[in-house]
C-alpha cells in the first residue's frame, strides 16, 4: 500500500475528492464533509481551508492535472477579491462579512503566502509571486517585534475577540509555518539572498528556544515569551511538528540541523510515537514523558512523510518506519470512497470519521503523496 504507485493514486483522489465542495454561486469551496462523503453546505469560508485548497490544485497543476488549474484559478481569485481586509491581509467569511476585520491571525496569513507562492510556482502568474511577497513581508512588519533570532513572531497583531487568533500569541507552530513560507517562497522565485537570513535566524531561535535539549522535542506552546516554555501538568509537544522542522530545514541548503539533533528528533518519534501496527501516537506529555492519544490524520501523513525523507538519507531503522506508517495510513485513515478520517485510536478504531472540517483540507496528505513519490524507498 505505500509504493509509489498509491501516493500517486492517492495525490489524485484527494484533488477529485474535493471538488465536490466547490461552490460556483457563493465562490470559494465549502469545509464540512461528513462521514458518508456528503457536503454540508455552509455561509463560511475559513480563510485556512480555501488557502490549504488552493496550495492542493496548485500541486494539481504542477503534477500536470488539467482540471486543477480552474480549481486553483477560482480559489486565487476568490481569496484576492473576497477574503482581504482594508488592512490588506485575509481573513475568514461568516455569513459573508469578513470575520475579525481589525485583527491579523498569523498563522492563517502564513497559509495564505504558502499557497499563494506555490500557486504562483505552479502557474508563472507574477501578480500572486507579487502578493505572496507583500503579505510575507506585512506579517514581518506587525509580528516581528524585536529579533526573529531570539523574539520570534508573535502570533496575532491587532484587535479581534479571543478566537480570531486561536494558536495564541506565542507558538511554535507560527515559526514553523513561516519557514515553510520562505521555502515556498524561494520556490516561486524569490532569490536565497532575499529569503537566506531569515532561514538561520530561524534555525537559532529553533536551537536555543523552541527544541527542548533534554526531551529532543519542538515546544508548543509558551507563556510569556518564547524564553517561557509551557510545562504545566497536560501540556504535549507534538512530534509531527518535530519532523516538520527536520524536513522543512532540510529543504534549504546549509540550514540542515546539526546531525545529531536531526537523528535525536527521529528517534524521539521512532522511539515513542510509531506504534507496532505503525500507529503514529503523537502527542508526547512532557510530565509524564510519554505518549498518548489517538492519531490524527496530519501527524499520520507527517509522519510518513519524514520517516521516508529519513530513510533516502540515513536507511536504517527508518525505512520500516516509513512502511509501517504508511500501511496505518493507507489502511485506516483512507476510506472506500477516498475521502480521508480525521482521526484513529491506537486500536484503530475510526473515532472522527468527519471528512473535511475547519482545519481540514488535505493539505497534509498532499504533501505527503508530494514526497512520498520522491522519497519512497525502493
Amino acid at each position: 500500500m505505500n509504493d509509489t504507485r498509491s501516493f500517486g493514486h492517492h495525490f489524485e483522489t484527494i484533488l477529485r475528492y474535493w471538488e465536490r465542495c466547490h461552490d460556483p454561486i457563493a465562490g470559494g469551496f465549502h469545509h464540512r464533509i461528513d462521514s458518508t462523503g456528503t457536503v454540508i453546505p455552509s455561509s463560511q469560508r475559513i480563510i485556512l481551508v480555501q488557502a490549504r485548497l488552493l496550495y492542493n490544485y496548485a500541486e494539481g497543476v504542477r503534477a500536470g492535472l488539467g482540471f486543477c488549474r480552474t480549481h486553483a484559478d477560482h480559489l486565487y481569485d476568490h481569496i484576492t477579491t473576497r477574503h482581504r481586509t482594508p488592512g490588506g491581509w485575509y481573513s475568514s467569511l461568516l455569513d459573508g462579512a469578513l470575520y475579525a476585520p481589525d485583527g491579523l491571525d498569523t498563522y492563517m496569513n502564513l497559509f495564505v503566502v504558502i499557497a499563494m507562492a506555490r500557486y504562483a510556482q505552479a502557474t508563472g502568474r507574477s501578480e500572486a509571486r507579487a502578493e505572496a511577497w507583500r503579505l510575507f513581508r506585512q506579517i514581518e512588519d506587525k509580528t516581528i517585534p524585536g529579533s526573529l533570532r531570539t523574539d520570534g513572531i508573535l502570533g496575532c497583531w491587532g484587535t479581534g475577540d479571543r478566537f480570531f487568533a486561536p494558536m495564541g500569541r506565542f507558538a511554535g507552530n507560527n515559526v514553523l509555518h513561516y519557514l515553510e513560507a520562505i521555502n515556498c517562497l524561494r520556490d516561486a522565485g524569490h532569490t536565497e539572498e532575499q529569503l537566506g537570513r531569515r532561514v538561520f535566524e530561524v534555525r537559532e531561535l529553533f536551537l536555543t528556544r523552541i527544541l527542548d535539549p533534554r526531551e529532543t522535542v519542538a515546544f508548543d506552546a509558551f507563556e510569556n515569551s518564547f524564553q517561557t516554555p509551557c510545562r504545566v501538568p497536560g501540556t504535549y509537544a507534538s512530534l509531527a511538528h518535530g519532523l516538520e522542522w527536520f524536513g522543512f530545514f532540510r529543504e534549504w541548503p546549509g540550514a540542515e540541523l546539526p546531525a545529531e539533533t536531526e537523528r535525536a528528533i527521529l528517534e524521539k518519534a521512532l522511539t515513542h510515537a510509531v506504534q507496532a501496527d505503525g500507529h503514529f501516537t503523537d502527542q508526547f506529555y512532557l510530565t509524564e514523558g510519554r505518549c498518548a492519544g489517538p492519531a490524527s490524520f496530519w501527524t499520520q501523513a507527517e509522519a510518513v512523510k519524514a520517516f521516508g525523507l529519513a530513510a533516502r538519507l540515513f536507511n536504517g531503522p527508518y525505512r520500516e518506519a516509513f512502511r509501517r506508517t504508511a500501511d496505518f495510513y493507507f489502511t485506516k485513515f483512507v476510506d472506500a470512497d477516498g475521502g480521508v478520517f480525521s482521526a484513529v485510536d491506537r486500536n484503530g478504531v475510526v473515532t472522527s470519521r468527519m471528512k473535511g472540517h475547519a482545519w481540514k483540507a488535505d493539505y497534509h496528505s498532499l504533501r505527503m503523496c508530494v514526497e512520498g513519490k520522491q522519497h519512497a524507498p525502493a
